[in-house]
């Protein structure tokens, strides 16, 4: 089964696991800050991975990206990326600053990321693994900083070309004033579609 084959309800379907995902995504990132961080409802979208670069601007564009496999009862994986700037607001608005305060990605910096991107990545599949009745975990997650087409190469390489699509989950991490606009892409195989949407009963 290929993802642009999905039929509307079954969009429907994965955009509620989205929301939910990202509504348990929020509530963990206000409890690790001690203040309220909200999530914008998703935006889900399906596309080819080979225009996973287009998202950001090109092939070229500096992105941060934090990558786990699929670990359970579905293959496949899970990236969330931002762009530079939008890496480094994320990690100002954890942090409470003023956006541009951060001017580099350090270590501390990078760690806060990448815990950023686990808890929503972990949110996702929880949202997944309970509605679909699966089980499924993320793997020890992987980061990196590089060219957008780079890391897709690197994903690529991963999960294989059984998976020649992603789910693009587009959302805004927010606060009392700001907005930090991030992308998570689902990478399911074409197998874990299938069990996703037959425990859901609408395959």
């Amino acid at each position: 089964m290929r993802l642009d084959s999905l039929t509307p309800l079954q969009l429907d379907a994965l955009r509620e696991v989205g929301g939910i995902g990202a509504g348990h995504a929020a509530t963990a990132l206000s409890q690790l800050v001690d203040r309220p961080i909200a999530l914008e409802v998703p935006r889900l979208e399906i596309l080819d991975l080979a225009d996973v670069p287009n998202v950001f601007g090109g092939a070229e564009r500096l992105v941060g990206a934090v990558y786990a496999r699929l670990l359970g009862d579905l293959s496949g994986g899970v990236l969330f990326m931002a762009d530079r700037q939008a890496a480094l607001a994320l990690v100002d608005l954890m942090r409470g600053h003023d956006v541009g305060s951060a001017k580099a990605m350090g270590h501390d910096e990078e760690a806060l990321f990448r815990h950023v991107a686990s808890i929503l990545i972990s949110a996702y599949l929880a949202a997944i693994a309970r509605m679909a009745d699966v089980d499924v975990l993320p793997s020890s997650p992987a980061m990196a900083f590089d060219m957008a087409g780079a890391l897709l190469q690197a994903v690529v390489a991963e999960v294989g070309m059984e998976a020649p699509q992603a789910v693009l989950v587009r959302t805004a991490f927010v606060d009392e004033v700001r907005s930090v606009e991030a992308a998570l892409f689902f990478v399911p195989n074409p197998e874990s579609l299938v069990v996703i949407l037959g425990r859901l009963g609408i395959a």
